[in-house]
């Protein structure tokens, strides 16, 4: 073997290496893993199925405790005592006694677990409360305890043998007393008390439980079993796993058929064996990677040599080893983005020097024949009488001088609000008197400096969206005041409102990036917090039919000294 090696290539004893090494785990997983695991699945599942068994017993316990607590509550009701006791003194009719105790019993009593419900009054015949079927005789059965009672413990709940034939009916029966016996109480209960729990739990995929009483089968997913005797569960290939209930003689049965644990084992066996074999081929393929990783490096340092030579200057070599190869790479990669460098300083000189070219040939346009040709048409307006037109194109004159100055990007309150006022005019003209707008701005606020139209896209937002169904006067009142150090600007409408979902989406609108809807109150959010931070920006509140709020809060650390 060792003279075999030898004569071998490197990368022939490095596959060679490998297939060694998968034969062994093959090995140790057919003698020792799967004997090993096989016991570990059976543990867990004993387990699992332990805990199961449990839990649903837990709930049983619980729903028995809840029935004889109804049971214990039916039996000591005074009304049906008191009518009881003047039965059995004759003092009053039975038919009149029937019809107050069934009044009184099926008025306070949930009815859900509960099928028929029986009184057997000392002296009397027995009183139907609630059945599908009626008993006119007592049983002897029902007759000794009658004349004997319960024993010591008269108020606790005697459970009756189930019936062996269908219908398999649960019984309990309750003694009411007080001085003396008045009566035996019997309740016949509905399959539902047990059938909520029982019947939706899942010991694996054919598992299944078992309540029992004296060990007999008193309730099963499977009604056949009802009725049997627990040995009837013997002559199945299954794994059982027992709870037994505080009540007296009342166990759980879990049951799950070995065929299914014996399956999960089989079914692992088949897994793990495809997992081997694709570890086995997985081996051999990084054996082969392996065999390549020393020429793998010098084929990428002749590719990136090509590709710069080609004019690529893109080229980035990665190498994760710190080896001699790892100083090779870096040098290649800092070499070929000092020439990239170079490149785009000399781009970016010529793209400066196109755009000094643009800005000057720009310079030359005077904005004043604008100006001009707009004072030219306020006088010939003025000159025909039409000054309601003349004072339109004096605001609009103020707006576009205003707008388009950029020599500085904040702005007094002042010049913002008689900017924000000069657009609420031509406004006011285009809805032919229906607008109405207020100012309400506190003085000291005058002379602080705000970012260069900051308020005026709220109100173009409200008069987008506010008053798009005019039928009564709208109103639009701005608010300026301060709030501690910050200054908070609000632009309140009546008019027809949003609905939250509106709102959310518009609030998402300004926190997005994307350039689609709401430009303007998006851009004096985004504005906001970029000058001032993440604390700052807009804040919306609005009803159906009650109008909007659009508050925006601005740092007051700019202040221009009065």
């Amino acid at each position: 073997m060792i003279r075999l090696l030898k004569m071998r290539s490197l990368k022939s004893k490095i596959i060679l290496f490998f297939i060694l090494f998968a034969s062994i785990v093959m090995i140790l997983q057919i003698g020792i893993f799967q004997h090993w695991i096989g016991a570990i699945i059976l543990d867990k599942s004993d387990a699992y199925f332990e805990e199961t068994v449990h839990q649903v017993g837990k709930r049983v316990e619980l729903q028995l405790k809840q029935f004889n607590s109804l049971a214990v509550g039916m039996s000591n009701n005074q009304v049906m005592k008191n009518y009881l006791s003047d039965l059995k003194k004759q003092t009053i009719n039975y038919n009149i006694a029937k019809y107050k105790i069934s009044n009184e019993i099926i008025r306070t009593t949930n009815m859900e677990w509960i099928d028929n419900i029986y009184i057997f009054p000392v002296r009397s015949q027995p009183i139907n409360l609630y059945y599908s079927i009626a008993i006119f005789e007592v049983d002897p059965s029902i007759e000794k305890l009658l004349n004997e009672g319960f024993g010591s413990n008269p108020d606790e709940v005697k459970w009756m043998d189930i019936q062996t034939k269908p219908p398999h009916t649960l019984s309990a029966l309750l003694m009411i007393h007080e001085e003396d016996n008045l009566g035996l109480l019997k309740i016949d209960l509905n399959e539902i008390l047990f059938s909520d729990i029982l019947d939706e739990v899942h010991l694996g995929n054919e598992g299944t439980v078992y309540l029992t009483k004296d060990n007999i089968i008193i309730y099963a997913k499977d009604r056949e079993f009802v009725g049997k005797p627990v040995s009837a569960l013997d002559n199945r290939q299954i794994t059982r796993v027992e709870y037994e209930l505080e009540e007296k003689s009342w166990k759980i049965i879990g049951a799950v058929p070995q065929t299914e644990i014996l399956h999960g084992i089989d079914q692992f066996n088949r897994i793990f064996m495809f997992m081997v074999i694709l570890i086995l081929a997985a081996i051999m393929a990084f054996a082969i990677a392996t065999a390549q990783t020393v020429l793998r490096p010098l084929k990428k340092i002749m590719r990136g040599m090509e590709s710069v030579q080609q004019g690529n200057l893109q080229v980035v070599l990665h190498h994760k080893s710190n080896d001699e190869f790892s100083a090779i790479f870096f040098h290649f990669n800092y070499m070929v983005d000092r020439v990239n460098n170079l490149i785009e300083t000399i781009y970016q000189q010529q793209t400066q020097n196109r755009k000094a070219e643009l800005l000057s040939l720009l310079s030359k346009l005077n904005p004043h024949f604008l100006y001009n040709s707009l004072d030219m048409i306020y006088w010939k307006a003025i000159i025909k009488g039409e000054e309601e037109i003349g004072g339109i194109i004096v605001a609009l004159s103020n707006i576009l001088r205003y707008s388009i100055s950029h020599q500085n990007e904040f702005v007094t309150v002042t010049e913002d609000i008689e900017q924000l006022e000069h657009y609420l005019l031509i406004q006011r003209m285009r809805f032919e008197e229906k607008l109405r707008y207020e100012f309400q701005i506190q003085p000291d606020l005058a002379h602080y400096k705000i970012p260069k139209l900051a308020i005026q896209p709220l109100v173009e937002n409200a008069m987008k969206y506010a008053f798009q169904d005019m039928k009564h006067d709208g109103l639009i009142r701005i608010r300026g005041y301060l709030d501690e150090n910050d200054l908070i600007f609000e632009v309140i409408d009546n008019g027809v409102g949003m609905t939250e979902e509106k709102v959310r989406r518009l609030v998402s609108i300004c926190e997005s990036e994307s350039e689609e809807g709401g430009l303007g109150i998006r851009l004096v959010h985004q504005r906001a917090k970029y000058i001032y931070g993440e604390n700052y920006g807009i804040h919306i509140e609005s009803a159906i039919g009650k109008g909007t709020t659009i508050r925006v809060r601005l740092g007051g650390t700019l202040i221009c000294s009065k």
